[in-house]
């Protein structure tokens, strides 16, 4: 049995706006490393993965992107998607271009290029059991953490504690009951005091022929999709037929489109520190704070500011007298908004973009 890892680095990032821009997403830049993420993640699994087995898959316009980013990375484990179709259309097309090199049961482990990850051994344990079960189990097994407070911008997965093989239920494996994709705060709230809740990592292990079957029974306009890609591989014409393909495929995330909807879905309880690094909120929560809680980056002088995140890139920010702000400075825009609605930036970016104003988000 081979074990497989795919790295997700599509995406723009755009809730990291004004840092992770279209044309230098936040995958390929550094928050709290000194190294970009994508490269990061990639450096760990290769510890822990054969590189030859270690594939990260783009959209087609970062391919120079990456590879200036990731030196070590062979060209032929570059796979490439014309354009973003969400997670799900990404990790089929992946599987598709690879499946000529591998056995049905060996394991294939879909891992974000997004991620901060603390205690590596625990995390690597986890990735290690998560492999182990869905080995055994013919399932799909996420990697969960137990929450530490509620947080709407995440996905849950509520689990059972009982029917699991004992070994595996040793390792912190169960059987998932109900998938949540980023629920209210107060629903959130309820969750985490339930006590059966972890987070959704986006980690998942499952063998090739699940990931295909189960994508092939739940997403069947997709699976029909990619085989027609798949069916041209080495044609002249591959290019120019995944990309005339792929605009007929509609965007889908796999939390939704799969991992929502599947019976076989289990997850690994674990709590390595770990944070999806998905708003300027989490990227606060993330950081060591001064004496008046700030997270101050840069050229700042903050004056009577407390509970605050102010990062510039170029210029001094002077702020004074205010309490639970968020700033941000990048080369082209600021952006200020109050914490904890950091993620509103998105509603930013589609008025900027209506107002065809593209040069501030690239």
């Amino acid at each position: 049995m081979k074990k497989i890892a795919v790295i997700l680095a599509g995406g723009t990032g755009g809730r990291l706006w004004p840092e992770s821009t279209d044309v230098h997403p936040k995958q390929f830049r550094s928050f709290v490393s000194e190294l970009p993420m994508v490269l990061d993640t990639y450096n760990l699994i290769c510890k822990h993965y054969d590189p030859a087995d270690v594939y990260v898959i783009t959209f087609k316009k970062y391919k120079k992107l990456l590879q200036s980013t990731i030196e070590s990375l062979p060209k032929e484990n570059i796979l490439l998607e014309p354009f973003g179709r969400n997670t799900a259309p990404a990790i089929a097309l992946a599987q598709a271009m690879i499946n000529n090199k591998y056995e049905e049961d060996d394991i294939l482990t879909i891992f974000p290029s997004d991620h901060i990850i603390g205690n590596q051994d625990e995390y690597i344990s986890a990735i290690e059991s998560s492999i182990q079960a869905a080995a055994k189990t013919d399932g799909l097994v996420s990697v969960g953490i137990e929450p530490e407070y509620p947080n709407s911008q995440l996905g849950y997965i509520q689990y059972a504690d009982n029917d699991i093989d004992e070994k595996l239920h040793e390792l912190g494996v169960r059987k998932a009951k109900v998938f949540a994709e980023k629920p209210d705060i107060d629903t959130a709230r309820r969750f985490i005091d339930s006590g059966d809740f972890v987070w959704n990592t986006g980690i998942f292990s499952a063998k090739m022929s699940v990931i295909r079957n189960e994508i092939s029974e739940h997403l069947p306009m997709l699976s029909g999709l990619i085989k027609e890609i798949e069916a041209k591989i080495g044609a002249e014409d591959f290019i120019e037929n995944r990309s005339y393909v792929y605009k007929q495929i509609n965007s889908v995330s796999i939390d939704n489109g799969l991992l929502e909807k599947t019976k076989k879905l289990y997850i690994v309880k674990s709590n390595f520190a770990w944070s999806d690094l998905g708003t300027w909120d989490e990227y606060f929560n993330h950081c060591e704070k001064d004496k008046h809680n700030n997270v101050l980056k840069g050229e700042v002088i903050a004056l009577k500011t407390s509970n605050s995140l102010i990062k510039s890139t170029d210029k001094l920010i002077a702020v004074t007298d205010v309490d639970n702000l968020i700033v941000i400075e990048s080369n082209n825009a600021i952006f200020i908004s109050s914490r904890g609605k950091s993620e509103n930036v998105k509603d930013l970016i589609h008025f900027i973009r209506a107002k065809e104003l593209n040069k501030m988000i690239k």
